[in-house]
């Protein structure tokens, strides 16, 4: 009797077949692990850039200048002192498509900065763009209500980071 040492054409086949579906596993994962780490750096930046917001205001507070709505026309990008490699620039509404998923611009017809999504787990909002926006704008007044005490009574304006529609990622 002779006895076979190799795999039998079979056996090569189902191997073959159990590597490849855990290869497609494993990029699918991989994926989705780009994908959160994009958004994980998205939201860093608007934390970045809401802190650099606070501290400008804080600036002017501290040299005698009241009225923060002069920041509601800037790009907010230019308070960083280094902007991210993937920050492209001011664009006048930039045609859909002809900025790269991953890429943040500021757009000058609205003063909204704009971070283009290359993930596939975002909902895009009802444009159909897989964009999200965010602009500097005057925060609300509160308004005095009845039986506070008088240093509730003042209104307190400013300037927030906002985001413009709300979308879903994940």
């Amino acid at each position: 009797m002779k006895s076979s040492s190799g795999f039998t054409l079979f056996e090569f086949l189902v191997a073959v077949v159990l590597i490849s579906l855990l290869g497609v596993v494993l990029l699918d994962r991989l994926a989705l692990y780009q994908e959160q780490a994009e958004k994980a750096a998205m939201q860093q930046m608007i934390s970045n850039l809401r802190s650099t917001l606070r501290m400008k205001i804080a600036d002017q507070l501290l040299n005698g200048r009241q009225d923060q709505r002069a920041l509601v026309d800037d790009n907010p990008m230019d308070w960083l002192i280094g902007k991210p490699s993937n920050y492209l620039g001011e664009r006048f509404g930039p045609a859909p498509g002809s900025v790269p998923g991953g890429h943040w611009y500021f757009d000058l017809r609205d003063k909204t900065l704009v971070y283009v999504v290359a993930g596939r787990h975002f909902v895009a909002h009802s444009a159909g763009r897989k964009e999200v926006r965010f602009q500097v704008r005057p925060a609300s007044s509160i308004k005095p209500q009845a039986g506070h005490d008088i240093a509730d009574k003042q209104n307190i304006e400013g300037v927030i980071l906002a985001l413009v529609e709300p979308y879903q990622w994940f």
